[in-house]
């Protein structure tokens, strides 16, 4: 049976079913859209697949971008491409009864869309209020408005949390490798003084006189002196690479801080319409 139906699809001579500029393969069977074969043919704006077996609207039917006109009613369709908002020239789509969940991301990029049918397909109940019933004309119309306008709202707040995704990943990467190079820093810095003072023993052992000769010429309060250099070094030394790795988290910080409050803003921006059950559809 499905290999007769196969063969059933094969012999479907498109350029047959095209009159003037409507293109009609409904009624016929189909299981997937014959994409390559519509393709050639650019005066068929008006695209009829009602009443098949379409079950996937796949990412190469973004190629037919001459449609203005696409009726998909009574397929069963569960999925559309996430591009499908590259048929910039769409003006009326037909969508009823399917089995359709959510739209696809870039329908707000549809800006000629005036009329939009959705009834009988499993959406989110809040999505489906917001748009309307479709159960006349002037609500496929008001239907076609509201959905670009969602949608593009929709499209804008994923980008914005992949693009904060993106930079929390670079972020957490840059300050492994600025705290890596911190402690090197540091440690560089307490290796530092160590080898001074190495250094001042030595030329002390070299300089050293027995007690009680007066041609020593040796200051006795240079010692100390010394020591107290030593000291000083260890004392700022220290407290210098501290106080370098203290501004650099507090510089961290002050842009965590910044990046929060403008997203913020832009989640904001988000209608009272646009609860979070429908954004999680599309944020994952």
């Amino acid at each position: 049976m499905a290999m007769q139906q196969h063969e059933n699809e094969e012999k479907i001579n498109v350029r047959d079913r095209l009159v003037d500029n409507v293109l009609d393969l409904s009624l016929m069977n189909i299981s997937k859209v014959p994409v390559q074969e519509i393709k050639p043919l650019r005066r068929a704006t008006v695209l009829d697949l009602s009443s098949n077996r379409i079950s996937i609207i796949e990412s190469n039917f973004t190629d037919l971008t001459q449609l203005t006109q696409i009726d998909l009613s009574k397929n069963r369709i569960t999925s559309i491409c996430d591009d499908f908002g590259l048929l910039t020239n769409l003006r009326r789509l037909d969508l009823y009864k399917n089995q359709i969940t959510k739209l696809p991301l870039t329908l707000g990029r549809l800006k000629n869309l005036k009329y939009l049918d959705l009834k009988e397909n499993p959406l989110n109940p809040v999505f489906k209020k917001f748009i309307g019933t479709c159960s006349d004309t002037n609500d496929c119309l008001t239907a076609a408005t509201r959905a670009v306008e969602f949608m593009k709202l929709i499209e804008r707040r994923v980008v914005e949390d992949r693009v904060k995704e993106r930079k929390l990943r670079g972020t957490k990467q840059h300050l492994q490798e600025e705290q890596l190079k911190e402690e090197m820093k540091i440690t560089t810095e307490e290796e530092k003084p160590t080898d001074e003072q190495k250094s001042e023993k030595s030329k002390r052992k070299r300089k050293h006189i027995p007690q009680g000769d007066a041609s020593s010429g040796d200051d006795p309060k240079s010692k100390p002196k010394s020591g107290k250099k030593a000291n000083r070094v260890d004392g700022e030394t220290m407290p210098s690479g501290f106080r370098h790795s203290f501004l650099f988290w507090l510089c961290m910080l002050v842009t965590l801080v910044v990046s929060f409050l403008l997203c913020a803003k832009y989640y904001d921006m988000l209608p009272p319409q646009a609860p979070e059950t429908i954004l999680e559809e599309y944020i994952k």
